[in-house]
């Protein structure tokens, strides 16, 4: 399996954390499934091989379209391939991805939402070059050259970008009226904003971020307690902080420390 990993130009960088893409030899190269927990962010992906299955949290199973862009998640999702494995993919920062939609981003969250529909002009011949081009290099200029098209035809808002980003940068703990202190949006401003342009509140953004921040100090799991590690990450008490990992992961810390198929992205 061959997996390479692109940074964006410039141009793209201060919305999108990087493009990416895996390719398989024949239908013998399988990608297991695969769990992927909530990392507050929309990834743009594009197969020019065959689609992915795609599990729920319940256990449903769907096919992946062809080119698809998937929301900000409240629950994990699980993800195997199905014939050969060819794809390009585009991961946005919290704050970027409205800057390549006219759909807002709240119409499809905790989903997929069809390249099609999407950009219903544009996406068709995107799909038709990913699958002629001859390798991973070229269909990352491909995707970044639709990409700056895209974010050509779409308005953007200073505003809401900062607002996403001070949320980020302080891991989930700043409260709700501290952000509209910082940023001189009413609350009512901030919510609405947030709901075009990350797909949810800043409650919900902020717990994603928290337990984020919980993923990436597991590592240091066997050297604290379960109580010493949820007060660090912003919890109450230890309660809230089981509750809140099994809410977003389907596992208890503990559970999820034992695993190896668990992926997450930094917001």
């Amino acid at each position: 399996m061959i997996y390479q990993e692109f940074e964006p130009e410039p141009e793209l960088s201060p919305y999108i954390q990087l493009l990416w893409g895996m390719e398989g030899d024949g239908t013998d190269d399988h990608f297991e499934k695969e769990v992927i927990l909530p990392d507050g962010i929309v990834e743009m992906v594009f197969h020019y091989a065959d689609p992915f299955f795609t599990y729920t949290a319940n256990g449903d199973r769907f096919l992946q379209p062809k080119g698809f862009a998937i929301s900000q998640m409240r629950q994990h999702i699980a993800i195997e391939s199905n014939g050969t494995v060819g794809f390009i993919a585009a991961r946005c920062f919290p704050w970027g991805a409205y800057h390549f939609f006219t759909e807002p981003i709240g119409n499809f969250l905790d989903d997929t939402i069809d390249s099609q529909k999407l950009w219903p002009e544009h996406s068709g011949r995107l799909l038709h070059d990913l699958r002629r081009a001859q390798n991973l290099g070229e269909r990352k200029d491909l995707l970044q050259r639709f990409l700056l098209a895209r974010m050509g035809e779409v308005g953007a808002d200073g505003s809401i970008d900062e607002a996403v980003r001070l949320l980020r940068d302080s891991r989930g703990q700043l409260s709700v009226k501290e952000l509209c202190d910082r940023t001189g949006l009413s609350f009512k401003q901030l919510e609405r904003k947030f709901l075009a342009a990350v797909g949810t509140t800043p409650k919900v953004l902020a717990r994603v971020s928290r337990f984020l921040h919980v993923c990436h100090n597991l590592s240091e799991f066997t050297d604290r307690t379960l109580t010493e590690l949820g007060y660090e990450c912003g919890y109450y008490d230890q309660a809230h902080f089981i509750k809140e990992f099994r809410a977003f992961s389907g596992f208890t810390p503990k559970e999820f420390f034992a695993r190896n198929d668990v992926k997450f992205a930094d917001m």
